[in-house]
């Protein structure tokens, strides 16, 4: 590893040797235990997440039904070293996530293994996603490119629904509170034809009436909209023998919102629907105990109409139309030696990605072609090792190696060591080349970088440019991006009721892309474009452990320090004497004024309680969670965040949930979130406190599974 950050190494050698004296009494009663040593196993999918090199993380449904969460963003709010966070530069509804100081666009997310279509300025909207029927939830942390493809820099959400029931069930769930808020959702499974066959299937209702945390609106306007989202999964397996199974899955999603903003001299009305579903059909055949083979076909396809109505002219402003289309086909196999040293998978596909909008210059097509392969074996009884590299081909930009390696050292029962490093690739897409778009009601303009010359002389000639300033100089065709990701994981076991792990990355980052201001049009608002930022890097720590004291309770915790700095702004900015700052009077810059990318917090950590009163047959969680302030607008527009600008403050969030069994059928349920209330006008997505009760009811014969 190239790199440790200095305020790595001494927590984690003293946290270290604080442990190995606790585990010394327990060593030779301890057997070995790996982390993921489940009985589950993927069976449409054959990349298996216990042997990624990157470090992984998994949600079972069990902590999500505990947590009491109705949607997929508040789950992973919750999470150490992941962070839900507003884009307001993208819409009233953008929310964006984060992990290892990566934003949303360079983290890929998967249902059952294959990507999720339908970004809003590269944001994925994760509160589309129901948890209703989700049996676990992977984090993959780091470049994954190797396995998952080119926008996977910053890591991989792969959410798994339920994959197999053999007993008939079926259960309902009704919550009501806050907000008018209620989520609804009905599930069912069975087997059929012997067994040979299973089918489940979901449907979620959820509807709220949105919610305003902006002082400065006029009443009646919200931050974020009421809106109905319906939601249907489908899963259906069936054995033609022992060896052959056919797997095929769908989702389909609505969801219609409107809301009012007012700032007291032009009021709107902002209507958006989106439409989503995607399908999947895999073969999976087991040819002996050594190889297994899948062959899939996905599609997806995301839809999207909005409009925006001047309230006192009575007359359209704006329509936006959106559709993008993914066809992706894939063949995988899995291999293994007769003796279990040597295992591997492979694969190679082709998908096809196409936009269309009824915006100038973002329709297109591309076509992405890829192979990958990787490998994992046995050294010694306490030394693994895992190497894999993927080619990744697009029609426009060519092709790139990306290659990915760890080794897994063990040298303790109680202790395991695997540092990893893994590359990544990502291109341009077509909004960041070609889009020239004005946001009619904040009046800025954004003009891809393509076609940045054609387009601000378009704009000049229209008498709508005041100044250009010299950063558009930089604004030239967009390279792709590269990173290199190194990760140093530990994982302990120093009692049989303790797990902890400890994590140090760094991730390199070259011809980051970023959208950047780059002028003022005459009507004062931003002009936008996108540039490569040279080199760019993340960097820090994350701990997290979990502790079972008492059979009936589970305490869990993590801690994430991060450092995301551009590069370019120490080296051409600041030490060249270029930039000034805020201070009374102006004064230039010193590296100590740059505080980092927007939108990411130094310190971020969260706390975890679940109790189990099994004679009263209660469960109830109380979870905290923290994030440091964040920088958030460059005010004095001198191209970084400095101690003058705006910044989020930091704040801490505390959720709860209850619940009661009644019977083997009946379960009635409380759920308060933000239990302080806390808000903030530049967290436009975060609502006030919300207090829901309801119930689950099982309707089957036998206990829900």
């Amino acid at each position: 590893m190239k790199y440790i950050h200095p305020h790595i190494s001494p927590v984690f050698f003293l946290l270290l040797f604080a442990l190995k004296g606790m585990a010394q009494e327990k060593e030779q009663s301890l057997d070995s235990v790996t982390v993921f040593a489940k009985t589950w196993r993927p069976t449409e999918n054959l990349v298996d997440t216990r042997k990624i090199p990157m470090p992984v993380t998994v949600i079972g449904k069990e902590k999500i039904r505990l947590m009491g969460s109705r949607r997929l963003d508040e789950v992973l709010r919750e999470q150490a070293g992941l962070a839900i966070v507003s884009d307001l530069g993208a819409g009233n509804r953008a929310t964006g996530l984060q992990m290892q100081g990566f934003s949303s666009e360079y983290i890929s997310v998967l249902l059952n293994g294959v990507p999720l279509a339908g970004r809003n300025n590269g944001n994925l909207d994760l509160s589309r996603i129901s948890v209703a029927d989700i049996e676990r939830i992977e984090i993959i942390k780091g470049a994954s490119s190797s396995l998952f493809g080119s926008e996977a820099l910053g890591g991989v959400i792969n959410i798994i629904t339920r994959q197999s029931a053999v007993d008939p069930y079926i259960s309902t769930t009704v919550l009501h509170g806050t907000y008018n808020t209620w989520d609804a959702t009905v599930e069912s499974a069975t087997g059929f034809l012997q067994q040979k066959g299973n089918i489940h299937a979901s449907g979620n209702f959820y509807r709220t009436n949105g919610f305003n945390v902006n002082p400065y609106l006029e009443k009646g306007s919200q931050t974020a909209p009421p809106y109905n989202n319906a939601s249907f999964q489908l899963r259906a397996g069936y054995h033609f023998s022992e060896r052959t199974e056919l797997i095929f899955s769908g989702r389909y999603a609505g969801r219609q919102s409107e809301m009012t903003r007012n700032y007291g001299l032009s009021p709107y009305r902002d209507r958006l629907d989106e439409q989503d579903w995607n399908a999947l059909l895999a073969l999976n055949h087991t040819f002996n105990k050594q190889t297994r083979m899948a062959v899939k076909y996905y599609a997806t396809t995301y839809q999207s109409k909005q409009d925006i109505t001047l309230l006192q002219q009575g007359h359209s402003v704006s329509n936006t139309r959106f559709n993008e289309q993914v066809h992706r086909l894939e063949l995988q196999s899995a291999w293994r030696s007769s003796n279990h040293a040597l295992e591997g998978v492979a694969g190679a596909g082709g998908e096809y990605n196409a936009t269309r909008t009824n915006t100038a210059g973002t329709d297109g097509n591309m076509y992405n072609y890829f192979v990958y392969a990787q490998l994992n074996g046995r050294l010694k009884p306490n030394l693994s090792w895992i190497a894999g590299a993927r080619y990744d081909g697009n029609n426009l930009f060519g092709g790139s190696m990306n290659p990915s390696a760890a080794i897994k050292y063990e040298p303790l029962a109680w202790m395991s060591i695997r540092p990893s490093v893994g590359w990544g690739y990502r291109s341009p897409v077509y909004r960041q080349m070609y889009q020239v778009f004005t946001n009619i009601i904040r009046g800025y303009t954004v003009v891809g970088a393509h076609v940045f010359e054609e387009g601000i002389h378009t704009l000049k000639d229209a008498g709508m440019v005041q100044q250009v300033w010299p950063l558009a100089g930089k604004v030239a065709p967009l390279k792709p991006e590269t990173s290199v990701s190194w990760n140093l994981g530990i994982e302990l076991r120093p009692l049989a009721t303790l797990e902890l792990n400890i994590n140090g990355f760094y991730n390199n980052i070259r011809n980051l892309i970023s959208e950047q201001q780059v002028g003022v049009k005459t009507n004062g608002a931003q002009l936008f474009s996108y540039l490569n930022i040279a080199r760019a890097y993340t960097a820090g720590t994350e701990m997290g452990f979990t502790w079972k004291p008492h059979s009936n309770l589970q305490v869990s915790g993590g801690y994430q320090l991060l450092y995301a700095k551009d590069r370019t702004i120490l080296r051409d900015s600041i030490k060249n004497g270029n930039a000034t700052v805020r201070d009374v009077p102006p004064r230039k810059a010193v590296p100590s004024d740059y505080i980092g990318l927007p939108n990411r917090s130094r310190h971020t950590a969260s706390l975890q309680f679940f109790y189990t009163f099994q004679p009263w047959k209660i469960t109830a969680s109380l979870r905290g969670m923290y994030r440091s302030r964040a920088g958030f607008l460059d005010r004095d527009v001198n191209g970084f965040i400095d101690p003058y600008d705006v910044f989020i403050n930091g704040y801490a969030l505390f959720n709860a949930s209850f619940q009661k069994e009644l019977g083997k059928k009946l379960t009635l349920k409380l759920v308060v979130d933000n239990i302080t209330d806390h808000t903030d006008y530049l967290m436009p997505a975060q609502p006030g406190r919300m207090i829901l009760a309801g119930f689950s009811l099982n309707l089957s014969k036998e206990k829900h599974p």
